[in-house]
């Protein structure tokens, strides 16, 4: 089994990988018992903002690369990739890094009842100011900080784009009630992180414990909040960056493709083609301008019902491979 390391998140090519709870992962493994723990809420990863230290840069590579649309906003950027008026902010910032995150609700009474089972949790909330609604493009919403300082936003009623989502180069996302896509975090405590995403709402999916190099071993758990197989994935990771990779779900295996087609002749893949273990993945990463990674995706499995937590020993079947 070869075993590579790439800005801290194993990456390995493998023929199988062991499943601790059942052996062999089973074809259906993310077939109907599997669901999220929202109270019936619509729930979504739905924006992020990105600070970065070239904007110009990072927009370029999301929009010719990738195939966002941009749209310039006084002192920063909002990038589209379906009919919502914008999904990903980017703003100048020496952090090259993730600034917050945004987690949509189905309505007011939901955001209501997050509020208080957050505040009855200890967890200290505040509501968004007029202008950062008005920024934001939400009806209502407030925020906290995980406990590694992240902020997280919990709103509803982000508005809906006047035009309809057209990519320069053709390309497509999904989205629609999966949210944006998903992040993954790195943590200075992985148990502690869980257990507040838990509290938050957030359901575990599996998780996977993997060498990397001959003296670490690296734990990441991944969790859902609808039928994503994962929304948010944390795990230890070394780095300084909170950020190691945006996920976006493309809707054909073409564009995926094309868009590694891009990313090659530009110099931003660093890694090969490969399927994931544990959501079935086809996709290949891109360092962004910023340094943290942007992960083109296919096919990820979905959640459905209540999930059977298991446990994978490697991130990939194949491929995936550091170039």
């Amino acid at each position: 089994m070869r075993r590579l390391v790439r800005r801290g998140l194993l990456r390995s090519a493998h023929s199988g990988c062991t499943l601790r709870t059942a052996g062999r992962p089973p074809p259906d493994i993310c077939g109907p018992d599997k669901a999220n723990i929202w109270s019936g809420s619509d729930v979504q990863l739905s924006y992020v903002g990105l600070g970065v230290a070239d904007v110009p840069a990072w927009l370029s590579f999301a929009t010719d690369v990738l195939g966002l649309t941009a749209e310039r906003e006084a002192d920063e950027a909002r990038l589209r990739v379906d009919g919502k008026a914008w999904r990903i902010a980017v703003r100048p910032s020496p952090a090259d890094d993730l600034v917050y995150a945004g987690i949509e609700v189905d309505g007011d009474r939901a955001l209501i009842e997050a509020r208080q089972r957050l505040e009855g949790e200890g967890v200290e909330c505040l509501s968004l100011s007029v202008d950062e609604l008005a920024s934001r493009r939400v009806r209502s919403g407030f925020w906290f900080r995980d406990p590694d300082g992240l902020r997280l936003e919990v709103v509803h009623g982000l508005a809906d784009a006047g035009t309809p989502f057209r990519s320069d180069i053709g390309a497509g996302f999904v989205t629609d009630d999966e949210g944006l896509g998903h992040i993954v975090l790195a943590v200075s405590d992985l148990d502690r992180a869980v257990a507040f995403y838990e509290r938050v709402g957030f359901a575990i999916s599996d998780f996977i414990t993997a060498p990397v190099g001959p003296e670490m071993v690296l734990r990441i758990a991944f969790l859902h909040c609808n039928a994503r197989h994962h929304s948010l994935a944390l795990a230890p990771l070394p780095g300084g960056k909170r950020l190691n990779h945006l996920m976006l779900e493309m809707t054909g295996l073409d564009d995926v493709l094309r868009a590694h087609r891009r990313s090659v002749d530009r110099g931003f893949v660093t890694g090969g083609l490969g399927r994931h273990t544990n959501d079935r993945m086809l996709s290949f990463y891109a360092t962004t301008p910023a340094g943290f990674d942007v992960e083109c995706g296919f096919g990820g499995c979905k959640i459905e019902g209540k999930p059977e937590v298991r446990e994978y020993d490697a991130i990939s079947f194949w491929g995936h491979e550091r170039s």
